[in-house]
Formats: structure tokens, sequence, C-alpha cells
């Protein structure tokens, strides 16, 4: 699965009900919504078995031979927009803060591949179209559970984030904007957390035993 992300320009507005000598004095306490959205599930049944092994291989998916039948992918996205607020603190000088942060994390373009020579109906073909769709509502199920979790990582980094001071207004959108970055990069870590545990329940799925299990299913109706 791979990682997207997106630094989304924010809103200035000003505040001066709070004066302050220094920038370190400066309360960083922005309102943090995060959200979650799954793209709508393709099913491509347009591909052979070399061409769904090629996209495995782009994905850095490894599938026991008799399963390249069939493949589930999705990116994993996430997209943060920053709305900050100028506190002055002297003459033409100012703290930049968050003052809200919005995350939106996604599974963008979610997608089985069934290999074309599959015959639609036949029990090779819904065992498969049932493996491939158990792994997409793992990337599901994993995604609604870490939510929390990574809404509260995100509420932690945003006490050890400081403002940053500028000195004339001209900066305050560049500040805002490297504001953004920084946070951005900080998150990245938590949202690599996620795919990895992500990686790690589909990997319950892929295993000899029930590859051979699914196997038996069909082997006993011939």
């Amino acid at each position: 699965m791979k990682k997207l992300f997106f630094i989304l320009t924010t809103i200035i507005f000003f505040s001066i009900d709070v004066l302050a000598t220094d920038c370190s004095d400066i309360n960083v306490n922005p309102a943090i919504k995060v959200n979650y959205s799954f793209g709508k599930l393709s099913i491509d049944k347009s591909k052979d078995v070399n061409e769904i092994s090629e996209i495995a291989k782009s994905f850095n998916l490894a599938e026991h031979d008799t399963f390249t039948r069939g493949l589930a992918t999705a990116n994993v996205k996430y997209d943060i927009s920053i709305q900050t607020a100028a506190h002055p603190i002297g003459i033409k000088q100012f703290c930049i803060v968050p003052a809200d942060i919005k995350i939106l994390i996604s599974l963008e373009n979610p997608t089985i591949y069934l290999a074309n020579n599959l015959q639609e109906g036949s029990c090779d073909y819904n065992i498969v179209l049932r493996h491939e769709k158990t792994h997409q509502q793992i990337n599901k199920t994993a995604l609604e559970y870490y939510l929390p979790i990574f809404k509260a990582s995100v509420t932690n980094l945003a006490k050890k984030i400081s403002a940053v001071p500028v000195n004339d207004m001209s900066k305050i959108e560049e500040a805002t904007k490297n504001l953004t970055e920084s946070y951005s990069n900080k998150i990245a870590p938590f949202v690599d957390f996620i795919k990895n545990e992500i990686a790690k329940e589909q990997a319950k799925l892929d295993n000899k035993a029930n590859y051979q299990y699914e196997d038996d299913l069909c082997q006993e109706k011939n």
C-alpha cells in the first residue's frame, strides 16, 4: 500500500485576547478532528495471472501461487489542514499557532483483482473473491480500530510543537505553511505504524494453512 499526503494552505485569523511577551508563553491547544473515509470498492476481472502478479509486486505484496489469481489493494492516504491564529507579542511581532487541525485518513482506490480465467460463479471464483473481500474488510476494520489511537498521538504531538515567531505580517503565510509541514512530517510515522499493523493483520490471512483450507473447499466439491 502506498502512502500519500497533501498539505493544504490554511486560513489566517488574528487574535488579540492573549497578550504574551514570548512565543513560549503561548498555550498551544488546537481543536483536533480526525476522520476516515473509504473509497468505493471496485472489482477488476480483466487481467490475467501474470498481470496481477506484477501489480502485487508494485505493492510489495507476496502472494501464494494459488492466489495470484486474486489480489486486494488500497492506498493509505492522509490529508492535513491547519487553521492558525496570529498572537501579537509586540510591535510587528507575532506568534503563529495552530488553532484548528483537521486530518483525514483514507483508503484510496480499494480494488480487488480477479484473474480473467476464473469462471464467475465457480467454486474457485467464489473462494478467491471471498478471500480478497476479507483482505479489504481487514483494511477497513483495522483503520477504524486505530483511529482513536492515532488521534491521541496527534493530540500529544500538538503539545510538543511550539508557536512560530514572525516579525513581519508578510511572513505569516510562510510560517503557517512551515507549521503545517512540520505537523505532516511528524504525523507520517504514526501513519506508517498503522500501515504496518494492517500488514500484520493481513499476514494472518495469507498463510499456508488457510491457503490449504481454501483449496480443500473446492476439492471437496469436485
